[in-house]
């Protein structure tokens, strides 16, 4: 049950607050990923201090990859096993790693090649 003291912020202010877009904000609320407490009887959204809390769990998923899908499953639970999803999510961006190292690699040879004024050995091994 929301606190009748707490504070409510209108979308606006609730994005200049969190780091986040209107739209950005908008579109959680479509999906259902980020509902607001409240709305004004002319329809506005209105957030309150508690719904900080979700929208930095969400910020912080994104950030490390998770799509909106899948950061709405593990914040409703749905999610066999988070432990799970972010070893998952580690593991992509490792691979991810691994194939910007081998692009900055060939970029390398390429400058080395290019600053020795030769043709360039495009084979990566």
């Amino acid at each position: 049950m929301r606190d009748s003291n707490e504070k409510l912020f209108q979308a606006r202010e609730f994005a200049k607050l969190s780091g986040v877009t209107v739209r950005a904000l908008h579109h959680y609320d479509r999906i259902g990923l980020l509902k607001p407490s409240r709305h004004t009887r002319a329809g506005y959204r209105l957030y309150s201090e508690s719904d900080v809390a979700r929208l930095e769990q969400i910020v912080a998923l994104k950030f490390i990859g998770l799509s909106l899908k899948q950061i709405k499953e593990v914040l409703s639970r749905k999610s066999v096993d988070l432990a799970s999803t972010l070893r998952q999510q580690r593991q992509a961006i490792e691979e991810k790693r691994n194939r910007l190292d081998l692009a900055i690699k060939a970029i390398q040879r390429a400058e080395y090649v290019a600053a020795a004024d030769k043709q360039p050995d495009w084979d990566l091994r």
